[in-house]
Protein backbone atom coordinates (compact mmCIF):
# COMPACT_ATOMS: atom_id res chain seq x y z
CA UNK A 1 0.00 0.00 0.00
CA UNK A 2 1.59 3.43 -1.38
CA UNK A 3 -0.02 6.65 -1.61
CA UNK A 4 0.82 10.19 -1.39
CA UNK A 5 -2.26 10.65 1.20
CA UNK A 6 -2.61 9.72 4.86
CA UNK A 7 -3.23 6.21 5.47
CA UNK A 8 -6.96 5.53 6.67
CA UNK A 9 -8.30 3.98 9.65
CA UNK A 10 -9.11 1.00 8.26
CA UNK A 11 -5.73 1.00 6.37
CA UNK A 12 -3.81 1.35 9.18
CA UNK A 13 -5.39 -1.35 11.09
CA UNK A 14 -4.79 -4.37 8.59
CA UNK A 15 -1.48 -3.08 8.43
CA UNK A 16 -1.16 -3.61 12.31
CA UNK A 17 -3.32 -6.85 11.87
CA UNK A 18 -0.77 -8.17 9.44
CA UNK A 19 1.94 -7.41 11.47
CA UNK A 20 0.35 -8.82 14.49
CA UNK A 21 0.15 -12.05 12.40
CA UNK A 22 -3.78 -11.92 12.96
CA UNK A 23 -4.94 -11.62 9.49
CA UNK A 24 -3.47 -15.19 8.80
CA UNK A 25 -2.55 -17.51 11.34
CA UNK A 26 1.56 -17.91 10.61
CA UNK A 27 4.00 -20.54 10.13
CA UNK A 28 6.56 -19.23 12.51
CA UNK A 29 7.32 -21.37 15.26
CA UNK A 30 6.72 -20.10 18.99
CA UNK A 31 10.19 -18.89 19.50
CA UNK A 32 9.80 -16.71 15.84
CA UNK A 33 6.59 -15.22 16.46
CA UNK A 34 7.90 -14.27 19.99
CA UNK A 35 11.26 -12.70 18.62
CA UNK A 36 8.32 -11.31 16.25
CA UNK A 37 5.84 -9.76 18.31
CA UNK A 38 9.06 -8.17 20.43
CA UNK A 39 7.45 -8.76 24.05
CA UNK A 40 4.22 -10.47 24.68
CA UNK A 41 3.05 -9.00 28.26
CA UNK A 42 2.14 -12.22 30.72
CA UNK A 43 0.81 -10.66 33.76
CA UNK A 44 -1.77 -12.77 33.32
CA UNK A 45 -0.95 -16.50 33.18
CA UNK A 46 -2.88 -17.43 30.45
CA UNK A 47 -2.58 -14.65 28.15
CA UNK A 48 0.75 -15.46 26.00
CA UNK A 49 -0.78 -18.55 25.27
CA UNK A 50 -4.17 -17.55 24.02
CA UNK A 51 -1.98 -14.83 22.26
CA UNK A 52 0.09 -17.10 20.74
CA UNK A 53 -3.03 -19.50 19.77
CA UNK A 54 -4.51 -16.38 17.60
CA UNK A 55 -1.24 -16.19 15.58
CA UNK A 56 -0.08 -19.57 14.59
CA UNK A 57 -0.96 -22.47 13.07
CA UNK A 58 -1.13 -25.23 15.20
CA UNK A 59 0.10 -23.84 18.57
CA UNK A 60 0.52 -26.12 21.36
CA UNK A 61 1.04 -24.97 25.20
CA UNK A 62 4.00 -27.38 25.09
CA UNK A 63 5.71 -24.68 22.33
CA UNK A 64 5.65 -22.00 25.10
CA UNK A 65 6.25 -24.01 28.29
CA UNK A 66 9.34 -26.40 27.71
CA UNK A 67 10.89 -23.87 24.94
CA UNK A 68 14.35 -22.96 25.73
CA UNK A 69 14.64 -20.10 23.48
CA UNK A 70 11.74 -18.03 25.45
CA UNK A 71 12.27 -16.29 28.95
CA UNK A 72 9.73 -14.32 31.09
CA UNK A 73 10.49 -11.25 33.08
CA UNK A 74 9.71 -7.73 34.19
CA UNK A 75 11.05 -5.92 31.89
CA UNK A 76 9.07 -3.10 29.81
CA UNK A 77 6.90 -0.91 31.80
CA UNK A 78 7.95 -2.82 34.62
CA UNK A 79 5.66 -5.52 33.78
CA UNK A 80 6.03 -9.46 33.25
CA UNK A 81 6.54 -10.35 29.70
CA UNK A 82 7.16 -13.54 27.27
CA UNK A 83 10.43 -12.69 25.29
CA UNK A 84 12.99 -14.30 22.90
CA UNK A 85 15.84 -15.51 24.81
CA UNK A 86 18.04 -13.95 22.27
CA UNK A 87 16.24 -9.98 21.98
CA UNK A 88 15.45 -10.19 26.21
CA UNK A 89 19.40 -8.76 27.20
CA UNK A 90 18.43 -5.47 24.84
CA UNK A 91 15.14 -5.34 25.80
CA UNK A 92 16.59 -5.06 29.78
CA UNK A 93 19.65 -3.21 28.94
CA UNK A 94 17.38 -0.69 27.51
CA UNK A 95 14.48 -0.86 30.48
CA UNK A 96 17.25 -1.07 33.15
CA UNK A 97 18.51 2.17 31.37
CA UNK A 98 15.37 3.44 31.63
CA UNK A 99 15.01 3.74 35.36
CA UNK A 100 18.59 4.29 35.79
CA UNK A 101 17.74 8.23 37.49
CA UNK A 102 15.71 6.55 40.11
CA UNK A 103 17.71 3.83 40.92
CA UNK A 104 21.02 6.23 40.95
CA UNK A 105 19.19 8.40 44.19
CA UNK A 106 18.91 5.45 46.09
CA UNK A 107 22.03 5.41 47.27
CA UNK A 108 23.41 1.95 47.56
CA UNK A 109 25.31 -0.55 45.61
CA UNK A 110 23.83 -2.39 43.05
CA UNK A 111 27.12 -3.98 41.80
CA UNK A 112 27.88 -5.39 45.62
CA UNK A 113 24.28 -6.81 45.40
CA UNK A 114 24.91 -8.12 42.33
CA UNK A 115 27.95 -10.05 44.00
CA UNK A 116 25.36 -11.14 46.50
CA UNK A 117 23.12 -13.52 44.79
CA UNK A 118 23.49 -16.84 44.48
CA UNK A 119 24.10 -18.48 41.15
CA UNK A 120 21.14 -20.77 42.21
CA UNK A 121 17.03 -20.00 41.62
CA UNK A 122 15.56 -17.95 44.14
CA UNK A 123 12.13 -16.72 45.42
CA UNK A 124 11.42 -13.09 45.83
CA UNK A 125 11.25 -13.02 49.08
CA UNK A 126 15.03 -14.30 49.89
CA UNK A 127 16.21 -11.68 46.75
CA UNK A 128 14.56 -8.93 48.99
CA UNK A 129 16.35 -10.25 52.31
CA UNK A 130 19.98 -10.48 50.58
CA UNK A 131 19.22 -6.94 48.97
CA UNK A 132 18.15 -5.68 53.21
CA UNK A 133 21.67 -7.05 54.77
CA UNK A 134 23.63 -5.94 51.08
CA UNK A 135 22.00 -2.53 51.89
CA UNK A 136 21.39 -2.18 55.61
CA UNK A 137 18.22 -1.46 55.44
CA UNK A 138 14.77 -2.52 55.58
CA UNK A 139 12.99 0.52 52.95
CA UNK A 140 11.05 -1.82 50.93
CA UNK A 141 11.04 0.70 48.01
CA UNK A 142 14.75 1.35 48.16
CA UNK A 143 14.94 -2.71 48.07
CA UNK A 144 12.38 -3.25 45.17
CA UNK A 145 13.70 -0.43 42.80
CA UNK A 146 17.32 -2.05 43.36
CA UNK A 147 16.11 -5.24 42.62
CA UNK A 148 14.78 -3.98 39.65
CA UNK A 149 17.89 -2.60 37.94
CA UNK A 150 19.27 -5.48 37.73
CA UNK A 151 18.40 -8.39 34.83
CA UNK A 152 15.88 -10.98 36.32
CA UNK A 153 14.10 -13.87 34.45
CA UNK A 154 12.00 -16.59 35.88
CA UNK A 155 13.62 -20.03 36.35
CA UNK A 156 12.26 -22.88 34.10
CA UNK A 157 11.27 -20.86 31.20
CA UNK A 158 7.95 -19.59 31.33
CA UNK A 159 6.09 -22.53 33.38
CA UNK A 160 3.48 -25.32 33.65
CA UNK A 161 0.24 -24.42 31.87
CA UNK A 162 -1.24 -22.39 33.16
CA UNK A 163 1.12 -21.31 36.08
CA UNK A 164 -0.37 -19.31 37.72
CA UNK A 165 2.31 -19.58 40.55
CA UNK A 166 4.73 -17.27 40.95
CA UNK A 167 8.05 -19.72 40.23
CA UNK A 168 11.35 -18.80 41.26
CA UNK A 169 13.68 -16.47 39.71
CA UNK A 170 17.23 -16.41 38.35
CA UNK A 171 19.79 -13.14 38.57
CA UNK A 172 21.02 -13.14 34.13
CA UNK A 173 24.79 -13.58 34.48
CA UNK A 174 25.60 -12.54 30.67
CA UNK A 175 26.65 -9.30 29.85
CA UNK A 176 23.79 -6.90 28.92
CA UNK A 177 24.27 -5.08 25.48
CA UNK A 178 25.21 -1.19 25.15
CA UNK A 179 21.78 0.43 26.64
CA UNK A 180 21.42 3.20 23.56
CA UNK A 181 22.28 0.79 20.95
CA UNK A 182 19.43 -1.86 22.64
CA UNK A 183 17.07 0.92 22.95
CA UNK A 184 17.65 1.83 19.26
CA UNK A 185 16.99 -2.03 18.61
CA UNK A 186 13.20 -2.65 20.81
CA UNK A 187 11.79 0.49 18.88
CA UNK A 188 12.91 -0.93 15.66
CA UNK A 189 11.62 -3.82 16.44
CA UNK A 190 8.35 -2.74 17.99
CA UNK A 191 7.99 -0.59 14.88
CA UNK A 192 8.17 -3.38 12.62
CA UNK A 193 5.53 -5.45 14.62
CA UNK A 194 2.96 -2.66 16.21
CA UNK A 195 3.79 0.29 13.52
CA UNK A 196 3.48 2.95 12.33
CA UNK A 197 3.68 4.78 15.65
CA UNK A 198 3.85 7.94 17.20
CA UNK A 199 6.76 9.04 19.50
CA UNK A 200 4.11 8.74 22.10
CA UNK A 201 2.77 5.56 21.59
CA UNK A 202 6.51 4.18 21.36
CA UNK A 203 7.15 5.48 24.44
CA UNK A 204 4.07 4.28 26.36
CA UNK A 205 4.47 0.87 25.25
CA UNK A 206 8.44 0.70 25.88
CA UNK A 207 8.58 3.19 29.29
CA UNK A 208 11.89 4.47 27.39
CA UNK A 209 13.20 7.83 28.06
CA UNK A 210 13.08 11.14 25.84
CA UNK A 211 16.79 10.57 25.86
CA UNK A 212 16.66 7.25 24.59
CA UNK A 213 13.74 7.75 22.02
CA UNK A 214 15.07 10.51 19.87
CA UNK A 215 18.04 8.91 18.96
CA UNK A 216 16.31 5.42 18.37
CA UNK A 217 14.10 7.39 16.06
CA UNK A 218 16.60 9.62 14.88
CA UNK A 219 16.92 8.45 10.66
CA UNK A 220 13.43 6.60 10.26
CA UNK A 221 11.02 7.65 8.14
CA UNK A 222 8.42 10.19 9.86
CA UNK A 223 4.85 10.77 8.16
CA UNK A 224 1.93 12.66 9.50
CA UNK A 225 3.54 11.63 13.18
CA UNK A 226 3.98 8.49 12.67
CA UNK A 227 7.32 6.82 12.52
CA UNK A 228 8.16 3.54 10.70
CA UNK A 229 10.77 1.34 9.61
CA UNK A 230 11.93 1.31 5.99
CA UNK A 231 10.25 -1.49 3.78
CA UNK A 232 7.76 -2.48 6.64
CA UNK A 233 4.47 -4.09 4.82
CA UNK A 234 1.43 -1.83 4.39
CA UNK A 235 -2.23 -3.10 3.99
CA UNK A 236 -5.31 -2.64 2.00
CA UNK A 237 -8.36 -1.44 3.66
CA UNK A 238 -10.36 -4.14 1.84
CA UNK A 239 -8.35 -7.21 2.95
CA UNK A 240 -10.77 -9.13 5.17
CA UNK A 241 -9.84 -9.91 8.48
CA UNK A 242 -11.24 -12.83 10.29
CA UNK A 243 -12.60 -13.54 14.29
CA UNK A 244 -10.20 -13.44 16.35
CA UNK A 245 -9.68 -13.93 19.83
CA UNK A 246 -7.29 -11.77 22.14
CA UNK A 247 -6.03 -12.49 25.71
CA UNK A 248 -6.73 -9.93 28.45
CA UNK A 249 -3.63 -7.51 28.24
CA UNK A 250 -2.65 -8.09 24.80
CA UNK A 251 0.17 -6.37 24.27
CA UNK A 252 -1.50 -4.84 20.50
CA UNK A 253 -4.08 -3.60 22.49
CA UNK A 254 -1.85 -1.78 25.18
CA UNK A 255 0.28 -0.49 22.25
CA UNK A 256 -2.68 1.11 20.31
CA UNK A 257 -4.94 1.68 23.72
CA UNK A 258 -5.75 5.50 22.71
CA UNK A 259 -5.87 5.84 19.07
CA UNK A 260 -8.88 4.05 17.22
CA UNK A 261 -6.55 1.47 15.28
CA UNK A 262 -8.11 -1.54 17.08
CA UNK A 263 -9.76 -0.57 19.46
CA UNK A 264 -13.15 1.59 18.75
CA UNK A 265 -13.18 5.42 21.32
CA UNK A 266 -16.70 4.42 22.56
CA UNK A 267 -15.54 0.75 24.04
CA UNK A 268 -12.07 1.99 25.57
CA UNK A 269 -13.47 2.09 28.96
CA UNK A 270 -15.06 -1.65 28.74
CA UNK A 271 -11.76 -3.02 27.66
CA UNK A 272 -9.69 -1.16 29.69
CA UNK A 273 -9.71 -0.34 33.66
CA UNK A 274 -7.85 3.18 34.24
CA UNK A 275 -8.01 3.03 37.48
CA UNK A 276 -6.80 -0.05 38.47
CA UNK A 277 -4.87 -0.57 35.17
CA UNK A 278 -7.00 -3.93 34.52
CA UNK A 279 -7.92 -5.46 30.87
CA UNK A 280 -10.13 -7.38 29.42
CA UNK A 281 -10.05 -10.49 27.23
CA UNK A 282 -11.56 -9.15 23.70
CA UNK A 283 -12.49 -10.54 20.47
CA UNK A 284 -12.49 -8.76 16.99
CA UNK A 285 -15.01 -8.79 14.42
CA UNK A 286 -13.80 -7.07 10.94
CA UNK A 287 -10.10 -6.14 12.39
CA UNK A 288 -12.14 -3.60 15.68
CA UNK A 289 -12.45 -4.88 19.28
CA UNK A 290 -16.28 -5.60 19.29
CA UNK A 291 -17.00 -7.70 22.53
CA UNK A 292 -14.99 -9.30 25.76
CA UNK A 293 -15.31 -13.24 26.63
CA UNK A 294 -14.49 -15.36 29.55
CA UNK A 295 -13.87 -19.51 29.92
CA UNK A 296 -16.76 -20.31 32.31
CA UNK A 297 -16.09 -23.65 33.46
CA UNK A 298 -15.54 -25.60 29.69
CA UNK A 299 -17.24 -23.18 27.37
CA UNK A 300 -16.42 -19.83 26.21
CA UNK A 301 -18.73 -16.94 27.03
CA UNK A 302 -18.68 -13.76 24.71
CA UNK A 303 -20.70 -10.70 25.59
CA UNK A 304 -20.76 -8.27 22.52
CA UNK A 305 -20.81 -4.60 23.21
CA UNK A 306 -23.13 -3.92 20.18
CA UNK A 307 -25.70 -7.01 18.70
CA UNK A 308 -23.73 -8.93 15.86
CA UNK A 309 -24.89 -9.25 12.28
CA UNK A 310 -25.21 -13.54 11.86
CA UNK A 311 -22.79 -14.06 9.80
CA UNK A 312 -20.35 -12.17 12.45
CA UNK A 313 -21.78 -14.45 15.17
CA UNK A 314 -21.49 -17.57 13.37
CA UNK A 315 -17.96 -16.88 13.08
CA UNK A 316 -17.77 -15.43 16.98
CA UNK A 317 -19.27 -18.74 18.12
CA UNK A 318 -17.13 -21.23 15.67
CA UNK A 319 -13.87 -19.52 17.09
CA UNK A 320 -15.17 -19.27 20.67
CA UNK A 321 -15.69 -23.26 20.28
CA UNK A 322 -11.72 -23.74 18.50
CA UNK A 323 -10.72 -21.88 21.53
CA UNK A 324 -12.62 -23.97 24.09
CA UNK A 325 -11.75 -27.10 22.59
CA UNK A 326 -7.69 -25.85 22.87
CA UNK A 327 -7.78 -25.00 26.25
CA UNK A 328 -9.61 -27.70 28.12
CA UNK A 329 -6.70 -30.40 25.82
Amino acid sequence: MTSSRPPSLRELNRTLLARQLLLERSALSAVDAVRHLLALQAQWAPAAYVALWSRLEGFRKEDLTTSPGIVKASTLRGTLHVMARDVFPAISAAAIESRRGRTANLGVDIAALRRALPRRALGQAEAEQIAARVFGTDDRWTIAFALRALPFVRDGVVGTWPHTKPPAVRLWRERLPDPQESARRVVRAFLAAYGPATRAEVERFTSFRIRQLRPALDGLEERDGLYDVPGAPRVSARVRAPVRFLPAYDSMLLAHLENGRVIPPEYVAAVYNRKNATCKSTFTVDGFVAGTWRLDGKRIVVEPFATLPSRWRREVNDEAARLVAWWLA
